[in-house]
């Protein structure tokens, strides 16, 4: 599935592919599109005491490089999804914005959220 978010200074696009029982997120933005992160996020089960519902821990493992901080977002992407589905997800991709802004970085987040959120409608609507 594709998602696609234009911004006044950038554009965010999210394909997020099956791969069996795992998910596969390309991440990019069409200000040089690059790849400047990867980042495995498995998704584990624990139990709820209250059973309102599964819950997974996150562990993340990333090949990125020093201080890049496109690995910020697919961090948070792939943890984001892998605790919204269940699933474990490997994130690749990278995000350019030209000098952003504190509000400019708030946006890229708030629209990666919405993402999320839409797939995850998508993925559990029966």
């Amino acid at each position: 599935m594709k998602l696609h978010r234009v911004l006044l200074f950038t554009s965010i696009q999210m394909d997020i592919t099956p791969v069996g029982k795992d998910l596969h997120v390309l991440l990019t933005s069409d200000n040089i599109p690059h790849i400047g992160s990867t980042v495995y996020t498995e998704a584990i089960p624990v139990t709820d005491p209250e059973d309102d519902g599964p819950l997974y821990e996150c562990r993340s493992h990333s090949i990125d490089f020093v201080e890049n901080p496109d690995e910020l977002f697919c961090r948070y992407v792939a943890e984001t999804l892998a605790a919204a589905a269940g699933q474990n997800v490997l994130c690749t991709g990278g995000i350019y914005a030209d000098n952003p802004t504190e509000r400019d970085i708030s946006k890229l987040y708030e629209n990666i959220d919405e993402m999320i959120r839409d797939w995850t409608v998508f993925f559990t609507d029966d």
